[in-house]
């Protein structure tokens, strides 16, 4: 019961999302693979926009359920509907007379072919909603946003050695945690992240009393400064401008 109606609530906000940013969808059509898998085609108003919202299922991959954000691109030889992937275009579905091959990262590529039936039975809106909410939970962000497996090595040791200056001048023990699907491609290639972040371990440092229960620090990328104190964790969202602004900003919040 109680499920049912967290869900039942979470389509009412994403709908009432896709109204806010007219999302309206101008068509629908199922693709369905011979092995269970299935890609459902959303085509958004406008149509000479050309975009759609392409949702995976039954892929056995990790982004099944995915319901991502694309454009369909006529190549002179058929439809691509490309998507971003990992900081780059990636062609999720291609079309080439009448026949149409899906390109599922991680997984084999596999033939698809139009369902009448299961058109009939999917919905639109339910595509859209999925888009929506999984755009707010960050899984969209994660799936377009580049690797950066060194940046992210680099400032997680730098991480560690502010964690280490923090256990000796308080003597407690607490981790730091990056939120790295908030960190997009243009904020890691300009930004230097731990400089942004190294507010919360500086301030946390002069402030012991702060952490007491906490057991991790957590920095993430906003369109504006904030901090939140879970029941475990102190929480610091940082922007361009945080390794200037966020020491003045924690020092009236860390208390």
């Amino acid at each position: 019961m109680a499920r049912g109606m967290a869900m039942m609530l979470l389509l009412l906000w994403a709908h009432g999302a896709v109204a806010a940013e007219s999302l309206e969808s101008l068509a629908l059509k199922v693709y369905r693979g011979t092995d269970g898998q299935s890609i459902e085609v959303v085509t958004l108003a406008p149509r000479e926009a050309s975009e759609v919202v392409l949702r995976l299922q039954g892929t056995d991959s990790e982004q099944d359920g995915l319901s991502v954000r694309g454009k369909a691109r006529d190549t002179g030889r058929g439809i691509d509907y490309v998507v971003r992937h990992r900081g780059a275009d990636w062609v999720l579905l291609s079309q080439r007379a009448g026949d149409y091959e899906a390109f599922v990262p991680g997984k084999p590529s596999f033939r698809v072919k139009f369902s009448q039936e299961a058109t009939d039975k999917a919905s639109a809106s339910e595509v859209l909603s999925a888009h929506l909410l999984q755009r707010e939970s960050g899984r969209i962000a994660a799936f377009e946003k580049k690797a950066w497996p060194h940046l992210e090595k680099k400032y997680t040791a730098r991480a560690a050695e502010a964690m280490a200056a923090l256990r000796k001048a308080c003597g407690t023990s607490p981790t730091f945690t990056f939120d790295w699907k908030t960190f997009d491609d243009a904020v890691m290639a300009e930004l230097d992240v731990w400089a942004a972040c190294a507010p919360l371990a500086m301030r946390a440092r002069a402030r012991c009393a702060a952490l007491k229960d906490v057991t991790v620090l957590t920095c993430r990328f906003g369109p504006a400064l904030a901090f939140e104190r879970g029941a475990d964790a102190l929480i610091f969202t940082t922007t361009r401008g945080g390794a200037a602004e966020g020491p003045a900003f924690l020092n009236g919040r860390l208390k």
